[in-house]
């Protein structure tokens, strides 16, 4: 949906990668390494928060509450300047949107200047009803990312208004909390299998709980077209950038040794 999103999406064959990473945490030199390490590695997008206040979902696990904490609203503010020159270094991001900045459709208290530089967006908490917001977010020229989870039931009909509407790709989640591991096995390929019959032409991306290079198989296994690692990511930032950029290092090689279909074309 923007330029710089077109311009780096990622190509078919491979499976995409996001990062969350949050401004100012474990310190503020350290986070914008972090974002830097993270581009130059080839993640295709980074996740930011955008909040007003140090209030979560029950989605939200302790790692990134804490990690949210320590940074620090300074760093977090969204109409700083210092938030905007750590978002300067990633050229492609989705904004994770929080009920303080958003609380109700009609009702964004983030301020504009911070939804210029995003490619999209995706709620922390639960909104309804989500076609009003994504309407909200399409008029502004942003995709509103669907989030559904793992779950065995066929998809609701609730879910298939968020499908419907949403754009970008889709944000599946694993478990029921950041960071918290979800069995990956055949119950997310059928999930897969019956999300691609709703919305063939948006990836899914998988994310809560993803750790390493074998969760990375596991999720290209059953068929995902990319992932998404927050929690884990703060982990390892937190014993410093040569660590984070290792792994990094290790996540990357883990996605280009496996196949996937067409990446991010939504948004091209």
């Amino acid at each position: 949906m923007s330029a710089g999103l077109r311009e780096s999406a990622a190509t078919s064959g491979r499976l995409g990668f996001g990062v969350y990473l949050i401004p100012g945490f474990p310190d503020w030199d350290t986070s914008l390494a972090a974002v830097r390490a993270a581009v130059a590695a080839g993640v295709d997008f980074v996740e930011f928060p955008i909040l007003l206040d140090a209030g979560f979902s029950a989605s939200t696990g302790s790692v990134v509450a804490e990690a949210l904490a320590k940074a620090g609203p300074d760093n977090l503010d969204p109409r700083s300047s210092r938030l905007r020159e750590w978002l300067a270094e990633a050229p492609v991001r989705v904004g994770i949107v929080y009920r303080s900045a958003w609380p109700a459709a009609g009702d964004w208290r983030a301020g504009d200047e911070i939804l210029a530089g995003c490619a999209g967006l995706l709620c922390e908490h639960d909104i309804r009803p989500f076609p009003e917001y994504a309407a909200w977010a399409r008029r502004r020229g942003l995709a509103l990312v669907p989030p559904l989870r793992v779950t065995p039931e066929r998809i609701t009909d609730e879910e298939a208004d968020v499908l419907g509407s949403g754009d970008g790709f889709v944000y599946l989640a694993l478990s029921a909390e950041t960071g918290r591991a979800g069995t990956i096995d055949d119950g997310l390929g059928r999930r897969i299998g019956d999300i691609r019959r709703l919305r063939p032409d948006l990836p899914i991306y998988t994310a809560f709980g993803i750790r390493d290079g074998d969760d990375v198989a596991a999720v290209a296994r059953q068929g995902a077209d990319g992932f998404i690692v927050g929690s884990h990511a703060l982990t390892v930032l937190g014993d410093g950038v040569p660590t984070f950029e290792r792994w990094l290092a290790g996540m990357i090689a883990a996605r280009s040794a496996q196949v996937s279909g067409d990446l991010l074309e939504n948004f091209r």
